[in-house]
């Protein structure tokens, strides 16, 4: 169609045609940049995955590094308190050896000096401790000997 002024007009048709075409050129547009931001996210949300996973075992290596550790020092604690105890239980046993040799040597001389000496006290104390230091066939072989004496 043509104006008055030689100008050609636009039909209905070809303004909806211009419009569909801005309007897929709009589209398109939006559609590109969102696939763009689409595909930011998804890498974004591949790092913070990583990021985590990354997070969770460090955490689980620092967890397991402070357990190692703590174990290291109890370990340490029980060496050392089981030297300690090892180191005392020796010098008691050396010290009741000293005694035990000092105590038959002081009896020795007593019976050669001719002097008697009551150890019946000592002796009912060792029967009646007869049961907790005795192994079972020496507790078994005094109660066959009390039996058979009877």
């Amino acid at each position: 169609m043509a104006s008055s002024d030689g100008a050609t007009m636009e039909t209905d048709e070809d303004a909806e045609g211009v419009e569909s075409t801005v309007d897929y050129q709009i589209e398109e547009l939006i559609d590109r940049r969102t696939e763009e931001i689409e595909e930011r996210i998804d890498d974004l949300q591949a790092d913070l995955e990583e990021v985590d996973n990354y997070a969770r075992i460090s955490l689980g290596e620092r967890r397991v590094k402070g357990t190692e550790a703590n174990l290291a020092e109890f370990s340490e604690s029980l060496t050392d308190f089981a030297d300690r105890t090892f180191t005392k239980t020796n010098a008691l046993e050396s010290q009741l050896e000293i005694q035990r040799l000092l105590l038959a040597e002081m009896l020795e001389a007593l019976a050669a000096a001719d002097i008697e000496v009551d150890v019946s006290d000592v002796e009912q104390h060792q029967e009646g401790q007869l049961v907790m230091s005795a192994s079972p066939e020496e507790r078994l072989h005094e109660a066959m000997e009390k039996h058979s004496t009877d």
